[in-house]
């Protein structure tokens, strides 16, 4: 397989092998894998890429035997989803394989650019993915894709199943997968019983949930996006400009503690909406990915839990109140909306979404997503920590917070935007 993308000025070409299987070393459990509500609530695949300056020629090999080995431990993913009797999805082990390819590219590494801003043209290039698959039940649960780079280095392009786990999980399973390379044991063992998560019998739906109140485009935002292409850029809040954030919410309305995420969170969330052109009577939603594996008391989840631990809370107002009102009046939102999340929380939301089966809307939202506290330079196959790394697409409503700077104290904000609204948001979210 052959195929070209044209990036940073010059055509590159990458030459891909034919898919192989990968089926774990030694024997693995047969017969169905439970997924909970939340596994099921998003039946995406999430993608990602990491970019390493050298290498050596053996790099596939070498990444192709260590994955056959992690695999014993991270078995659930080289099975497919399947349907359950109650009409739900489970994991069926039957070993079918994880999904391996080999890859060569034409040129140095550095024509990819920043590979943290997603390039449909460089995703499909370093991510694999079958275009004849058009079934759910048959999309591999996990592929990888080793590209190598005139220049000795390479990238790693991944596609794991978010029914399999959420963003924290698979970066402790690529992390595994590395260690596994160098020839040293796994830190964390993966903790597979997803059915201390299970709903409760008879529920006990004790919330009610923000994130799925239906909005009415009020505005025509539908449109805009449907009429320009969106385009993603990166936006960088080094820890001066985090601080002055922190400080413009902290001066008022009696804000006595703000976190830079907060405050970051609030000001994107202005300035995308105004950016949208939102009428004053439009409503619009702020959806937080929040991890809650540190939330549980009564249970608390076991380390290594592999699965998906999060959840989303929302705010929800006026773009007027949003706009109008001062940043604290929005930090105000974000800190109660977080600080909602308990056990008690957790486990009526699994108990909601059992019950109801709830969808989701994109309409005036942003979500938004941190991977600040992730640990991409643990991704050590054995030729340094990556150099880069990227998600290789996202959907139009996320706004992912990447570390940045020295320290990993500064955070890279990811978005994308019709043309015409990211020329505004560039001005907008200036600091």
């Amino acid at each position: 397989m052959e195929a070209s993308m044209i990036t940073n000025g010059g055509v590159v070409t990458v030459k891909k092998s034919q898919p192989v299987l990968v089926q774990p070393e030694s024997a693995t459990p047969n017969g169905f894998y439970f997924l909970s509500s939340l596994d099921q609530a998003i039946p995406i695949t999430m993608q990602a890429i990491y970019c390493y300056e050298r290498s050596g020629d053996n790099v596939g090999d070498v990444l192709k035997k260590a994955l056959a080995k992690v695999l014993v431990h991270y078995y659930p993913l080289t099975g497919r989803l399947a349907p359950t009797p109650e009409g739900k999805l489970a994991v069926a082990c039957t070993k079918r394989g994880a999904t391996f390819i080999e890859a060569i590219a034409n040129c140095d590494i550095k024509m990819l650019g920043d590979v943290r801003v997603p390039k449909l043209d460089i995703s499909r290039k370093l991510v694999y993915t079958d275009p004849s698959i058009m079934d759910l039940l048959e999309v591999p649960l996990l592929t990888a894709q080793v590209t190598r780079f005139r220049c000795g280095g390479f990238t790693l392009g991944i596609a794991m199943s978010h029914c399999i786990t959420d963003g924290a999980g698979a970066m402790t399973f690529i992390n595994s997968w590395a260690q596994t390379a160098r020839g040293i044991p796994i830190t964390v063992v993966p903790f597979h019983d997803r059915t201390i998560l299970k709903s409760r019998v008879p529920p006990q739906i004790n919330y009610t949930y923000k994130d799925f109140v239906s909005i009415t485009d009020v505005s025509d935002m539908a449109m805009l996006f449907k009429q320009q292409p969106t385009i993603y850029q990166a936006f960088q809040f080094d820890s001066h400009k985090l601080a002055t954030l922190k400080g413009m919410a902290m001066s008022e309305d009696n804000v006595t503690s703000c976190t830079s995420f907060t405050a970051l969170a609030a000001h994107v969330w202005r300035a995308r909406s105004q950016a949208l052109n939102m009428k004053p009577r439009q409503l619009t939603k702020l959806r937080i990915m929040v991890d809650f594996r540190s939330k549980f008391e009564t249970m608390a989840l076991p380390v290594g839990y592999f699965g998906n631990a999060v959840t989303t809370v929302s705010c929800l107002c006026t773009a007027s109140d949003l706009v109008e009102r001062p940043i604290s009046f929005v930090v105000g939102q974000i800190k109660n909306a977080i600080e909602s999340v308990t056990e008690d929380y957790v486990r009526s939301r699994i108990d909601y979404e059992d019950v109801y089966k709830p969808q989701l809307s994109s309409v005036g939202t942003l979500v938004v997503s941190s991977w600040t506290r992730l640990a991409f330079d643990a991704a050590n196959f054995g030729w340094g920590a990556p150099a880069q790394f990227g998600s290789g697409g996202l959907v139009e409503e996320l706004g992912l917070f990447l570390p940045e700077g020295e320290g990993k104290k500064g955070i890279v904000v990811i978005l994308g935007l019709p043309i015409s609204a990211m020329k505004t948001f560039q001005e907008l979210v200036k600091v």
